[in-house]
C-alpha cells in the first residue's frame, strides 16, 4: 500500500514541476483532456487514484488526512465525469486566455499535495 501512494505522490510532484518548469508543453497536452474522449479518461484516472489513495491511507503517517485528499481527487473525477464537452471548451479557453503564468500557480497545488504525500508516505510514524 505503501508503494501505491508513494506512486501517487510522485505522479502528483512530477506534474507539478511539469507545470511549473514547462507550462506551455502542460497546456498542449492539456488540449486532448478539453475532449468528450479526453475528460472521461481524465474523470476515470482521478477516481482510481482517489480510491486508491484512499484505501492506501491506512499505511502512511497521516492517514486521516491522506483518505481526505482521496476522496476530493475522487469526487472531482466524479465532476470531472458530468462536465459537458462545450462547458469544457470554455474553461480551456479561460485557463489559455490568461497564459502560462496562471498555470503556473496553479501548478503548486499538486506539486504540495504530492511532497506532502510523499513525506507522510516514506516517514515513519513516531
Amino acid at each position: 500500500m505503501k508503494t501505491i501512494a508513494l506512486l501517487i505522490a510522485l505522479l502528483m510532484v512530477s506534474l507539478g514541476l511539469t507545470g511549473v518548469v514547462w507550462p506551455e508543453g502542460v497546456m498542449q497536452l492539456a488540449t486532448y483532456s478539453f475532449t468528450a474522449t479526453g475528460l472521461y479518461v481524465a474523470a476515470a484516472v482521478r477516481i482510481v487514484l482517489g480510491g486508491m489513495l484512499f484505501f492506501a491511507a491506512t499505511a502512511t503517517r497521516t492517514p486521516k488526512t491522506i483518505r481526505i485528499i482521496g476522496l476530493l481527487i475522487l469526487v472531482a473525477g466524479i465532476a470531472t465525469a458530468l462536465i459537458s464537452a462545450e462547458r469544457a471548451q470554455s474553461m480551456k479557453d479561460w485557463w489559455f486566455g490568461h497564459g502560462p503564468h496562471l498555470l503556473r500557480i496553479a501548478a503548486c497545488i499538486p506539486l504540495a499535495v504530492g511532497i506532502f504525500l510523499a513525506w507522510a508516505t516514506i516517514s515513519r510514524r513516531p
